[in-house]
């Protein structure tokens, strides 16, 4: 699961910072490590400063997911592999948490960006139709861009777990 996990972040964040992230976020092991310590985090089932040094050690390993997790967070990463899992509810809350909480832009871009996927996947419209303007807002876009943006971002996602023999979400 960490690699879907490892490929949705790289798709959504493909998104936002351009070119293809995906490829350097699947590789190995790297990422089921990173990522379940991230969703460890959040979570709440390992100390803070214990998941982190996990998930630093584990990122090292590759530059590109190292790169991937200090543009989006160790929130937002554990935040896709919710959406991975179609845990859309979960995925939206603490993608939520992060934009709340943060004052890196692109931290906050790719929050908003995921909770717009998880909603448009998850049939929640209202959702989806308070979001577009933040994430225009954010972007410095259109809402038409950003619920075109969201929709690229769910067939990607759907893609990615097909990739990798799951289910589509129900």
């Amino acid at each position: 699961m960490g690699a879907v996990g490892g490929a949705v972040a790289g798709a959504v964040g493909s998104l936002i910072f351009g070119g293809n992230v995906v490829q350097g976020a699947v590789s190995g092991a790297t990422i089921g490590a990173a990522t379940g310590a991230a969703t460890g985090a959040v979570a709440g089932s390992m100390a803070d400063s214990a998941a982190k040094e996990r998930t630093e050690k584990a990122a090292a390993g590759d530059p590109k997911v190292a790169e991937l997790r200090k543009k989006i967070g160790d929130k937002n990463y554990a935040s896709a592999l919710l959406l991975a899992q179609c845990r859309h509810q979960d995925a939206i809350a603490s993608a939520q948490e992060t934009a709340a909480n943060t004052n890196d832009p692109n931290e906050r871009a790719f929050a908003l960006l995921l909770q717009g996927i998880a909603a448009e996947e998850s049939g929640d419209k209202a959702l989806t139709g308070s979001l577009y303007p933040q994430i225009a807002k954010q972007n410095g876009g259109s809402v038409d861009k950003a619920r075109a943006d969201s929709l690229e971002g769910m067939i990607k996602v759907q893609a990615v777990r097909r990739e990798h023999g799951l289910p589509a979400c129900k």
